[in-house]
Parts: structure tokens; C-alpha cells; sequence
């Protein structure tokens, strides 16, 4: 009976995951770009929408082999000098796309203020994999 019990914990805890400790996060099964190639806005970045309170930057970048798990990032604050604030959005890639399109909502903003950011895509384990967009900005409304 001992036998059979504990075949039955090794079976579930294979079953799991428990006995590949290289597992990778987030189910991310493709490998990290090595090629020389990078990144490369296409589009954007530009202000999707904004509220009093919150806004959406949106921006296109070419498809490049890498992570299946990437990540936008939205550098911002209210000095052009000093983006000293982070939003981190996780997309999935498409191989079949020639392009992919990101999205960051940006919280807890102050109304009627404006805004400066700069944008990237970094991978799954958080290698940037292109060069940061242009300083760009946008003001929120004013409250209701």
C-alpha cells in the first residue's frame, strides 16, 4: 500500500510540473532573441485615451523573433527630464503578424496635469529589445 501511495504523490507532482525545475514563467516556450536584428517602433507612440485620472499609450513595433511573452513599457512623469514613474503592460507575440501593437494604461494620475513618456518593449525575462521612443507627452482632463 506504501508503494502505491507513494507512486501516486510522484505521479501528481510530475503532473504539476514539480519535477522540471527549469520550467520557464508565463508558459513561454520560444527562445530569446539572439539575432542582431532589434526592434523597431513603427507606429505611435501616441495617447490612446485619457480620463482625469488614467490614460492608454498605444504603439506598433515590428515583429522580431523572441519571447512569446513581452512586455510595453511606459516611462513617465510630469518633468521631460525626469520619467521617473513606470506602467508595464504583458502582451502576447504572434508569430503569424508582421507587427505588434502595444498597450499601457498609465493609473493614478493627477487631473488637469500634463504628462511626458517614453515607450519600450522588453521581453519575458526583461532584456529591452529595442531602443526607448521619443519623449512624447499628453495633459488629462480636468475633474468632472
Amino acid at each position: 500500500m506504501k508503494k502505491l501511495v507513494l507512486a501516486a504523490v510522484v505521479f501528481a507532482g510530475a503532473a504539476c510540473g514539480l519535477g522540471t525545475p527549469n520550467r520557464l514563467v508565463a508558459d513561454d516556450q520560444s527562445p530569446v532573441n539572439t539575432s542582431p536584428e532589434r526592434v523597431q517602433i513603427t507606429g505611435g507612440p501616441e495617447l490612446e485615451k485619457a480620463t482625469d485620472s488614467w490614460a492608454i499609450i498605444r504603439w506598433t513595433t515590428n515583429n522580431v523573433r523572441g519571447t512569446s511573452l513581452r512586455y510595453g513599457v511606459a516611462h513617465y512623469g510630469t518633468d521631460p527630464h525626469q520619467l521617473s514613474q513606470m506602467a508595464k503592460s504583458p502582451n502576447r507575440w504572434n508569430g503569424g503578424l508582421p507587427s505588434m501593437t502595444y498597450r499601457v494604461q498609465i493609473n493614478h494620475l493627477k487631473p488637469g496635469t500634463t504628462y511626458y513618456y517614453s515607450v519600450e518593449s522588453v521581453n519575458a525575462t526583461g532584456t529591452a529589445e529595442g531602443s526607448e521612443s521619443a519623449v512624447n507627452q499628453f495633459t488629462t482632463e480636468q475633474s468632472p
